[in-house]
């Protein structure tokens, strides 16, 4: 990072304008030419603000893990939000009233039991919710095996206070790939499995209409797969080096990175950055990148981010004293970009080098 930079105070995160909106507009495009519907997952970016322009594109909703998110989206004037996560217990419920006020909301489960709790609700606010069935296509996380759907789904028809309106994956599974081509099968063979469920459960008598399915590494294979109706990528606004590892991303189509600052060389084989665990998270690189480390430093492939404290990021690379000077800036891709984005208050915009203004990341922490 060259020194005109200076002026921002480090760690921070930055993000290259032009390289989010041409992001931004790909996987826009995808979504029109393949026919379906986009609503990406906002717990990457957890700002109104990159969400409303995510709608402005063109895009049919948005997708949170937590009713947290939702509410500041909400807040926002967001309507059209999908929760992709389990909504279990008393608390939640009574948060999930207050929201239903002002926002419309499906929400996905695998369970008969989760399904009876938001039926419950539903039945009290007198509407019907809209839940999606979430079926394990290989990740092996939440969601129920293709073969017992029909089962779930048996037992979710009789509820009154939620209506099954269609199923939905998270296939990240994908993400064992290193090649774009192996995200591309894994991607296809995700698709299938999902159509193929959505069918039988026509077959049993359910009114299926979406088929929604989510995961940049898989967006633009899987979009095409006919019978799917959405797809909810998250990471796709900034990417990282888990989507360079799969073949999806490169250097050049990362448009958030963490301006750091050299703040020692203690040998000439080592030296300190200013951010650590509480910026750059304990997130590893995925299995298919033979690359160790906690993070990409740009430009410096030789140097690895081999250790971090909760301040300090320890690099390892040769002739550290010549490569690297106290009070040099660097920016890093993260391994994991959502997680990082978490735990930052504000991040800022930059045009040409320049910073032209901040973005405040108003829906961090929120896990409940």
């Amino acid at each position: 990072m060259q020194s005109e930079l200076t002026y921002l105070d480090t760690p921070s995160l930055l993000i290259d304008e032009e390289k989010m909106e041409r992001n931004l507009k790909e996987m826009a495009d995808i979504a029109t030419d393949a026919g379906v519907r986009l609503r990406p997952h906002v717990k990457t970016h957890k700002s109104p603000v990159l969400a409303l322009r995510q709608m402005e594109l063109g895009a049919a909703g948005i997708t949170v893990a937590k009713i947290g998110e939702a509410e500041v989206m909400a807040d926002a004037g967001i309507r059209d939000i999908r929760i992709a996560y389990p909504i279990v217990g008393e608390p939640k419920m009574v948060r999930l009233a207050k929201l239903m006020e002002r926002a419309d909301v499906s929400i996905s489960l695998d369970s008969v039991e989760a399904a009876r709790g938001l039926s419950e609700l539903g039945k009290s606010l007198g509407k019907r919710i809209p839940i999606l069935l979430k079926i394990n296509t290989g990740l092996y996380r939440v969601g129920t095996l293709p073969e017992e759907a029909v089962g779930v789904a048996e037992g979710i028809h009789p509820l009154d206070g939620v209506k099954l309106v269609g199923i939905l994956t998270h296939e990240g599974q994908v993400m064992k790939n290193n090649t774009r081509e192996g995200a591309k099968a894994s991607a296809l063979e995700a698709g299938q499995v999902m159509v193929d469920t959505a069918e039988k459960l026509r077959k049993a008598g359910f009114e299926i209409d979406e088929v929604s399915v989510g995961s940049t590494p898989t967006a633009r294979f899987i979009a095409y797969v006919p019978g799917v109706t959405e797809i909810r990528p998250g990471t796709y606004i900034f990417n990282d080096f888990n989507e360079m590892a799969v073949g999806v991303a490169t250097e050049e189509t990362c448009s958030l990175t963490i301006l750091a600052t050299v703040v020692s060389i203690p040998s000439n084989d080592r030296a300190i950055l200013d951010a650590g665990s509480k910026t750059l998270t304990s997130d590893l690189v995925g299995p298919p990148s033979p690359r160790t480390g906690y993070g990409y430093v740009r430009s410096h492939p030789e140097i690895t981010i081999a250790r971090l404290t909760e301040e300090h990021g320890i690099l390892s690379l040769p002739d550290a004293r010549s490569t690297l000077k106290i009070g040099q800036q660097v920016e890093i891709i993260p391994n994991h970009v959502c997680p990082v984005v978490n735990l930052a208050d504000v991040m800022y915009l930059m045009k040409d080098g320049a910073c032209q203004g901040q973005i405040e990341v108003l829906a961090r922490g929120k896990n409940r």
